[in-house]
């Protein structure tokens, strides 16, 4: 599978869980991806939020989204692993802000809003696993 799977996996598949680490301790929490695309995957949240903290200390993240399948089938998982950067470009913040209309009813309202935080993977590597290859999972794939 290419990158254009995974993206089009992902946007089918919206919500993952996305680990980081909190001192010695993994930390994992129920993520949506806003936008998929071939420069990344694309994330926003609060700048209060403990996630921003542990970002910040490591940047390095896995993230893990699931496709249900239908019995025998049991559906294919997706996990992305790569490093955040924060995205300060206000065009894909106005983009958050279309894609996410509620926004507009927190802090400034605006898409310079200083408290929300977009952040994106845009390299790193990703794996799909189904039950086919349980026991020897695919190749980690690198992308862009």
């Amino acid at each position: 599978m290419d990158l254009n799977d995974c993206i089009e996996f992902v946007r089918r598949n919206p919500n993952g869980f996305l680990a980081t680490i909190d001192g010695d301790r993994p930390r994992v929490r129920p993520m949506t991806v806003w936008d998929a695309d071939p420069s990344g995957f694309y994330f926003y949240t609060s700048r209060v939020k403990p996630l921003m903290s542990q970002l910040q200390a490591c940047p390095k993240v896995e993230l893990a989204f699931y496709q249900p399948g239908t019995p025998p089938d049991i559906g294919v998982l997706l996990r992305i692993a790569g490093q955040i950067e924060i995205v300060e470009d206000m065009n894909v913040r106005r983009k958050l802000y279309e894609a996410m209309p509620w926004l507009k009813e927190i802090g400034t309202g605006t898409p310079d809003c200083p408290t929300i935080v977009v952040f994106r993977i845009a390299t790193g590597q990703y794996n799909f696993w189904t039950w086919e290859n349980n026991i020897k999972p695919g190749p980690w794939i690198p992308f862009p």
